[in-house]
């Protein structure tokens, strides 16, 4: 016991010592280098993705909040930028992820998503870097927009430096975009497939004469209906940030989104894939078992502000608090049940229920990072605090009819009789408080050795009540390491290596109703990054390596309730990924995962339904010889998958899905685009995701849509 308090010490005494360091720094900055022109402190060396037009990005401080370029980020990145999300008129959180290497996006209803990598769930997710989790599990209720950001940043690996918790799979950061002090404005106009209609405008200028006061507001409306039998989804979403500069070196920012999902028959559980002796069941793709009746209502708030000061020896602090507000309501029937192959007939069983949720987050972080110099050389320091709560409640209405049994046909079921609720009672109410602390240093002991090195400090509470049962976590002062080395062996390739600690509370659910044990491990990387052509092409090549303790693992169900059991979990692979230009005419952003195995304690084959081979390739050509036209291809491949349905062995082979556009530029102001998505007509499920439970239903088929653009 005194060995592991006199580690808690040293641990606390690390971090200390790192904030000890910095003040210094901070005290006498305005002090120093008199000579600097402050104003050019207030300039980011990283431009939005929005004004280079590249399908990659010069730096990210998504790792460790010391902004760096790609080639010197110890950790696998792949960034979406703006250029991309236009070029193929990508509208959703869901569209995006799948132009990400190594990223599965597991829609396994049509209104909840979970996303994987390397083998296992994400659920890391960040807003310009600040933690802002989409749920307490990592499902994505709705369909997240995502007309307000700039790009979207994937870190693969372990992110428990910055994050808190050290998710082993990938950490998803949205950067918003930003004010600009030159006026611009945008508007685009869209129409497709299945009366999908769509309308955005996006506006920005300075608000005043030396454009030290800066707005932008971003706007966005979507009603479409469905190639699923009686579904359809509007959505309504509003950004606006106001930014200035109090001084020289001194800005603030604030702002507000407003996002607003409405869905009607949509499906909660889906499409029975086995009849009762055991066989392959077929469906058309628009087949649904969803009532008409069936709807779910999410609304989102996300509020934040941040104040950012520099000074004159080249560090700055910035504060960032953020408030995110979710709520959300739906009326479903789950159908659980087999036909008779012969007959045509089933034994279906009914559970109809309206549940709702409510979702409150608090986030607050402040950090310093600059430059020091140690042994005649100049290097890097980030020491940062963060701090917050969650809150969460459940409720539900149970139909009279839960439970009663009718034999039926298949087609019958999207005219189930919607039932009498009965009154609403409160399931959960629980809440999480997390601190913590956090230091990096990016030393550079030689010109071609650059290394990374820290940690965090996590303090972590769970308490409250979730379907009758307490529920309880704790931790204090848990240290998480980090390290990384990058050595450049020229001016454009280099090695690197990185070991990151695990540690991750977890709200997955046992068979007991209680929360698993946290998830502990080690996460190992090694590879090699290029910069090619002028830096305008990022290249690298990883293996990758993950140890777990208490990876969640689903087991069953509670009624509704997903219960899973803590496992030992080794995760190897490797991963290739390339982006930015290959000439001036020709982007690309490419990636290939093989995930070599994911095993468990009893070196039993874990996660099936995660492909093992993923490949993306997104190329987009502006052709020379026809002024202003653009050409380009995205081709999504995966290997075949499968789960285990009881003792029946579910596979679904491997595809490919392949979406093309065009977009032609009529004058300064205007320009015509089409997009066309899955255009072999691939057919396949959606998800594997929870198809152990033997339900899933299959992804969109050919569409297409046309957009008309104008700007300013």
């Amino acid at each position: 016991m005194q060995h592991a308090l006199r580690g808690k010490t040293v641990r606390q005494h690390i971090i200390l010592a790192a904030v000890i360091a910095v003040l210094p720094y901070l005290a006498h900055a305005e002090d120093e280098l008199p000579e600097v022109e402050v104003k050019s402190k207030a300039v980011q060396p990283d431009q939005p993705s929005e004004k280079t037009k590249s399908y990659s990005v010069k730096s990210t401080a998504t790792a460790t909040r010391l902004d760096t370029s790609i080639r010197e980020t110890p950790q696998s990145i792949s960034v979406i930028t703006r250029q991309e999300l236009d070029d193929f008129r990508i509208l959703s959180v869901n569209e995006a992820l799948s132009y990400a290497t190594g990223i599965k996006v597991e829609q396994f209803e049509t209104d909840r998503t979970e996303y994987t990598a390397r083998g296992l769930n994400i659920t890391s997710f960040q807003i310009d870097g600040l933690n802002s989790p989409i749920s307490f599990s990592g499902t994505n209720y709705g369909d997240l927009d995502v007309a307000v950001f700039d790009r979207i940043e994937v870190l693969r690996g372990a992110n428990g430096l910055v994050a808190g918790t050290g998710n082993p799979s990938a950490t998803i950061n949205f950067v918003r975009k930003r004010a600009t002090k030159d006026f611009q404005a945008k508007v685009d106009v869209s129409a497709g497939s299945w009366d999908n209609r769509r309308l955005d405008a996006d506006v920005s200028s300075a608000l005043n004469a030396d454009g030290s006061v800066r707005g932008r507001l971003v706007g966005a409306y979507q009603n479409r209906n469905s190639y699923l039998d009686r579904y359809s989804t509007e959505r309504n979403v509003v950004y606006g940030v106001i930014e200035a500069d109090l001084s020289d070196s001194t800005s603030v920012a604030i702002g507000h989104t407003y996002q607003k999902n409405d869905s009607s028959g949509n499906n909660f559980g889906s499409l029975p894939l086995l009849y009762t002796d055991g066989s392959k069941r077929h469906y058309k793709v628009s087949d649904s078992p969803a009532t008409d009746w069936a709807y779910m209502k999410v609304d989102t708030n996300v509020s934040f502000a941040e104040l950012t000061h520099y000074f004159n020896n080249d560090w700055q602090v910035k504060g960032q608090l953020t408030y995110k507000d979710t709520g959300s309501e739906g009326r479903y029937n789950y159908i659980d049940g087999f036909e008779d192959r012969a007959t045509g007939l089933g034994t279906y069983t009914s559970y109809p229920y309206i549940y709702s949720f409510a979702t409150k987050d608090h986030v607050a972080d402040i950090y310093a990072n600059g430059p020091f110099e140690l042994a005649g050389r100049k290097h890097e320091l980030v020491v940062g605090a963060t701090w917050s709560k969650s809150y969460m409640k459940e409720y539900s209405r149970i139909g009279d009819t839960i439970g009663n049994i009718s034999v039926v046909s298949f087609d019958d079921l999207g005219n189930f009789p919607m039932p009498n609720f009965g009154p609403k009672s409160k399931d959960s109410d629980y809440q999480s408080t997390t601190t913590n602390l956090y230091t990096a240093a990016k030393l550079n002991p030689t010109d071609a050795l650059k290394v990374t090195v820290g940690g965090s400090l996590l303090s972590y509470k769970l308490d409250g009540v979730a379907y009758g049962t307490d529920q309880a976590a704790k931790e204090n002062n848990k240290f998480t390491p980090y390290l990384g080395a990058v050595l450049d062996l020229s001016n454009t390739i280099s090695l690197y290596a990185s070991y990151a600690g695990i540690y991750k509370p977890q709200v997955e659910k046992g068979v007991n109703l209680k929360p698993l044990a946290p998830l502990k491990g080690k996460n190992y990387e090694a590879g090699i990054k290029s910069e090619w052509f002028n830096k305008k092409l990022n290249s690298s090549f990883a293996l990758f390596r993950t140890e777990q303790e208490n990876q969640a693992q689903a087991v069953g169900t509670n009624g509704t309730i997903t219960t899973y059991e803590g496992i030992q979990a080794t995760t190897k692979g490797y991963e290739f990924d390339v982006s930015g230009e290959l000439t001036d005419n020709l982007n690309i952003n490419a990636g290939y995962t093989r995930l070599m195995s994911v095993k468990g304690d009893h070196d039993q084959n874990v996660n099936p339904f995660v492909p093992r081979h993923l490949v993306h390739v997104t190329t987009v050509y502006t052709v020379p010889s026809i002024e202003n036209l653009k050409v380009g291809a995205s081709l999504n491949w995966q290997s075949d998958t499968h789960v285990d349905i009881g003792t029946v062995r579910y596979e679904q082979d491997s595809y490919a899905t392949l979406n093309l556009m065009a977009n032609y530029k009529i004058d300064e102001h205007w320009s015509a685009a089409v997009n066309l998505y899955n255009v072999t007509d691939e057919k396949y499920l959606s998800s594997m995701r929870y198809a152990y439970a033997g339900q899933a239903f299959y992804a969109a088929p050919f569409s297409g849509l046309a957009t008309v653009t104008w700007k300013y």
